[in-house]
């Protein structure tokens, strides 16, 4: 019997729906349904995870062994229950697809879905959690050195959260221009004219400035705050 026949026979087993399993484990409905189809492949720290819940073992789930009840040592205390249900499948998303998204658009619950990678984190990192799906938090790969300064180097990932409100200074997830570029950069507000201006951590790249009727035009929003790298960014000055 394969994983994701061993997946779909344990939840069946406990008699729980797929999106009962996804509470318990603190992974999406999708995730689980694309594990027990076989389109995804879990791996090992989800099968411990699925395993707690199923009350098995990760042995079991990978064909290892033909004995499905855990061991009274591997039994899923309730601490550990509330340990997990405090992490979250973050989407690693493509960044074009946030562009195309756009805020408002409602596009973004299948850019969730289509997203082929995930990783999972403690909830108190991450932030709220919104029970907006366009407003879910997610991860997306940096390009480019502008904001090295505030500690987060080119090619590295950052999880953005748009349920978390963004104060002077931040760095935050903006969307800008016709052809709705993305940046990582520093935000902040005038509340004088309604007008914002994002700037890099680099000197070399000049701060841009956007009015109170390019932002009503749709010509630049924020998509989110970054809340998490390896290290929390560093404000403006």
């Amino acid at each position: 019997m394969s994983v994701e026949e061993k997946l779909k026979e344990c939840r069946e087993r406990k008699g729980m729906t797929q999106q009962e399993v996804a509470e318990k484990s603190g992974y999406s409905r999708s995730s689980i349904i694309n594990w027990e189809k076989g389109l995804r492949t879990p791996d090992a720290n989800v099968l411990k995870t699925l395993a707690q819940v199923f009350g098995t073992t990760v042995a079991y789930l990978m064909g290892e062994t033909e004995e499905p009840a855990a061991s009274k040592e591997a039994t899923v205390r309730k601490d550990s229950i509330r340990y997990f249900d405090q992490w979250i499948e973050i989407p690693v998303l493509d960044p074009t697809a946030i562009a195309c998204a756009g805020r408002g658009n409602g596009g973004m619950i299948e850019i969730y879905a289509s997203a082929e990678k995930t990783i999972l984190l403690p909830i108190d990192v991450v932030g709220n959690i919104s029970i907006d799906a366009d407003k879910k938090p997610f991860a997306v790969l940096v390009e480019g050195d502008s904001m090295e300064g505030a500690g987060i180097p080119d090619r590295s990932t950052v999880v953005v959260n748009p349920a978390e409100e963004v104060y002077d200074g931040d760095v935050a997830l903006v969307c800008f221009g016709l052809q709705k570029e993305w940046a990582i950069k520093w935000v902040y507000f005038d509340t004088k004219d309604g007008s914002v201006e994002i700037r890099s951590a680099a000197p070399q790249y000049k701060p841009r400035s956007f009015t109170k009727e390019e932002i009503n035009m749709g010509l630049f929003y924020i998509v989110g705050k970054v809340t998490l790298l390896t290290a929390v960014p560093r404000k403006g000055i």
